[in-house]
């Protein structure tokens, strides 16, 4: 017969031992309901967490940070150069005491005093001591200095003086050598009497004229020259421009009187034409504290546009067409200046030009330079062909820190002729001076021609 057990609730069920029975057909329910079920509005959270870390996709790119590293020495009681112990007071303490000062009588108790006395003996012999020989010497030494007995007396003494003289740089007058036996030595008595002492030979300066111009400067600037050592000679010719009734002009195509400069402000070059573009040969000078020196440069030019100069000038006394085409315009030279159609505005800043028709300058008027002097030996002038007139003319020299003066005069007329004048004496012209030609008339509009030669003399 089976027993069963029938439990009502989910509590445990013991045996009398006190182990529990296991109920495997029990059957709870928990929670039944009748009716309806009604359920109430839950919120309901759902949490994502993704941590995704240290994730790179593609190329990573690291910004530029500053990294700072930081050093640090300390040095202790480090010491450069000399050092320096500021002044220190150091105090120095002497304690005196005194013990046991007694006054009055002292009282020396008797004392007892030992003295030992060590006698000790070396080199102690015995028997009969041998002694070395030994050399001694004595020296005695008298000296008597200066000492007289009774009356000194001297002998008879000879005694001899030589004296040197020697003769420098000892300047007599002219020697007197005698006449030499060499027949091709030129003797000073010759000299002097074909020459008047003047050292120069006949093939040098044939010219009597000239001879005595090299001597004339000499004497007179205190300038050794020769027209040998230059070889040059010097031809100038000019033409002037239509002359009026008003006075003196210079004998140049530009008209009227050049004005003079004192520097070197002669800068400019330009053709009336825009198709002159040849190279024009400048001769002119340069001036420094007063003295001249000779220049020699050639131009492009560029039509009626201004060129400047390589090297500006204070004189300019020719130019010429140094190319091979011919001109077409007027062209000039000048100082800077306001120009129209290529030729300045201002005629008193053209120092030369070359008129048109023509290739070269016509002007009666030059400079020298601070080593030449020139020697004139003859002048011409006379009146154009296509007037009538009666023409003066003036050679006019102006020396350093001077005023031009004339140094000859001769006339042409178209009636009367021409003037062709050979000097004797030569006209000088000294060093850094400038010569021209002027000339008048009382006839309007007449045009004349001026001319004048001579050597350059080298200042030596």
């Amino acid at each position: 017969m089976t027993s069963r057990i029938l439990q009502q609730d989910s509590g445990l069920i013991l045996t009398e031992a006190s182990e529990p029975i296991i109920n495997e057909d029990f059957i709870g329910a928990d929670g039944f309901s009748t009716g309806n079920p009604v359920l109430q509005t839950t919120a309901i959270t759902q949490d994502h967490v993704t941590n995704v870390i240290s994730i790179v996709t593609g190329q990573p790119v690291i910004s530029t940070t500053a990294i700072t590293q930081n050093h640090v020495t300390n040095v202790n009681s480090v010491v450069t150069g000399q050092p320096i112990v500021s002044p220190t007071a150091i105090t120095q303490a002497q304690s005196l005491s005194s013990t046991n000062i007694t006054t009055g009588n002292v009282v020396f108790l008797p004392t007892a005093i030992t003295q030992d006395h060590n006698v000790q003996a070396s080199s102690i012999l015995t028997g009969n001591p041998v002694v070395s020989l030994a050399t001694l010497t004595e020296e005695e030494n008298f000296s008597v200095d200066s000492i007289l007995t009774g009356n000194p007396t001297l002998g008879s003494t000879s005694l001899t003086q030589v004296n040197n003289l020697s003769p420098e740089n000892i300047v007599t007058q002219r020697p007197d050598v005698g006449k030499p036996f060499d027949p091709n030595v030129v003797i000073t008595e010759e000299i002097d009497q074909m020459f008047g002492g003047w050292q120069r030979r006949t093939y040098e300066v044939p010219d009597g004229r000239l001879v005595q111009a090299e001597r004339e400067i000499q004497a007179t600037y205190s300038d050794v020259v020769s027209i040998d050592r230059k070889a040059k000679s010097l031809l100038k010719f000019g033409r002037s421009a239509q002359l009026s009734t008003s006075g003196l002009q210079t004998v140049w195509t530009v008209g009227g009187n050049e004005t003079y400069v004192s520097t070197n402000s002669i800068s400019r070059i330009s053709s009336s034409s825009a198709s002159d573009t040849e190279a024009i040969r400048i001769e002119g000078h340069t001036v420094s504290d007063g003295k001249f020196t000779f220049v020699v440069q050639n131009v492009t030019l560029s039509g009626q546009t201004k060129v400047t100069l390589d090297t500006a000038l204070a004189r300019v006394s020719r130019i010429s067409n140094n190319g091979g085409t011919e001109l077409v315009g007027r062209v000039v030279v000048y100082e800077d200046t306001t120009i129209v159609g290529g030729i300045p505005s201002d005629a008193t800043k053209i120092h030369i030009d070359i008129p048109l028709g023509f290739q070269q300058s016509l002007k009666s008027a030059t400079t020298f330079s601070d080593q030449d002097y020139y020697v004139m030996t003859g002048f011409y002038g006379s009146v154009s062909a296509k007037t009538s007139a009666a023409v003066d003319f003036y050679v006019e020299i102006r020396e350093p820190n001077g005023v031009f003066l004339p140094t000859a005069c001769f006339t042409a007329s178209s009636t009367g002729g021409n003037s062709d004048i050979s000097l004797d004496p030569a006209i000088i012209a000294p060093k850094n001076s400038d010569l021209r030609i002027r000339c008048e008339t009382q006839d309007n509009n007449a045009i004349v021609f001026a001319i004048f030669k001579g050597y350059l003399a080298k200042v030596l």
